[in-house]
């Protein structure tokens, strides 16, 4: 996460990712099973990724190549890519892989479509993947490392340059069939309350509380037999810990909760369970200021978090109802 003030397209490009996937210390992963054949296609899935990464290089020239004609408020499209690196993969408390190497490359594009004084709305698109060298991936029989590719697009709002709410349309699919794919619409809200503390000697940046509801369209998550409604509360309190022009370095303390509106942590009976999980750690983030301009971007961050799990998911997970995770991640932007 960010920390520092953003335009009203980063912010919502920061938030559709982190909604989609969890925090990038703890992100769950679904229940493997068999394929229904409901997979994009091969040949797809690598168009989509390398068209999307072609396109976050096009888009920086171009927007280098113009920087005279810029809209000076910065209404230009926001592009970035980024990979993340972790000992364990969950998915909303649900384990995916935890042995072997764990990548998640993703890129992620967000287009200004209005921009006022006290509102501003815009479009993101992007695509997120997990390549595992695990069970789930290229040591399983038969199956290649491409675990996960997720495609997601939605419409995100900002009021006040505090308020910011976003509805995304994701599609969860599986390259080498692990499991089978599952729609979902996400309505996320969040609150940037860092301007209530003006920053001051704690450099403190405030609570930055969110929800996210996320509705099943098609398929599910938990490998039960009904689609499920799921809610997610959380807020991330964050702090500068180290001003420095050249690298500074910020600190963020991610605290969520995952709960079962209805069906979405169903057990081996078919009950649901209200509680899913709970999750808090510590992630600190700096800027690789030494990386030249024309280059984008680049920041460097890293966390850890514990994860304790509720009955279902306890059972789910083979028995475990506490987890560590450690993960690292690079972003570039544009």
């Amino acid at each position: 996460m960010e920390f520092a003030s953003q335009t009203q397209a980063t912010a919502f490009r920061q938030a559709s990712r982190e909604n989609r996937n969890g925090n990038s210390q703890a992100r769950g992963t679904r229940v493997m099973r068999i394929s229904t054949g409901k997979t994009l296609s091969s040949a797809v899935q690598t168009a989509l990724v390398v068209g999307a990464t072609m396109l976050a290089f096009d888009a920086a020239a171009a927007q280098e190549s113009e920087g005279a004609l810029a809209d000076p408020q910065g209404s230009q499209v926001e592009s970035s890519i980024g990979i993340d690196v972790t000992n364990q993969y969950f998915f909303r408390g649900i384990l995916q892989e935890k042995e072997g190497v764990i990548a998640q490359p993703w890129v992620d594009f967000v287009f200004p479509i209005r921009e006022g004084k006290d509102m501003a709305l815009s479009f993101n698109i992007g695509i997120w993947n997990s390549l595992h060298g695990g069970p789930t991936g290229s040591e399983g029989a038969g199956m290649t490392m491409h675990y996960e590719l997720d495609a997601y697009a939605g419409i995100g709002v900002d009021f006040a340059g505090n308020v910011s709410g976003s509805v995304t349309y994701v599609v969860l699919s599986s390259p080498n069939s692990a499991f089978t794919t599952v729609q979902e619409l996400d309505v996320s809200i969040s609150f940037d309350d860092s301007g209530l503390f003006g920053g001051g000697p704690s450099r403190f940046l405030g609570f930055q509380p969110s929800v996210l509801v996320v509705f099943e369209l098609d398929g599910q998550s938990d490998g039960g037999g009904n689609e499920g409604i799921y809610l997610e509360l959380g807020i991330e309190p964050s702090l500068v810990l180290i001003e420095d022009e050249s690298q500074p370095i910020s600190a963020s303390f991610p605290v969520a909760a995952g709960l079962s509106l209805s069906n979405y942590f169903e057990g081996a009976m078919g009950s649901d369970e209200f509680f899913g999980f709970a999750q808090g750690g510590v992630s600190l983030s700096t800027p690789l200021s030494f990386v030249p301009a024309r280059m984008g971007s680049w920041s460097l961050s890293g966390g850890v978090s514990i994860l304790f799990l509720g009955d279902n998911l306890e059972t789910i997970n083979g028995g475990d109802n506490s987890e560590v995770i450690v993960s690292f991640g690079l972003e570039i932007g544009f």
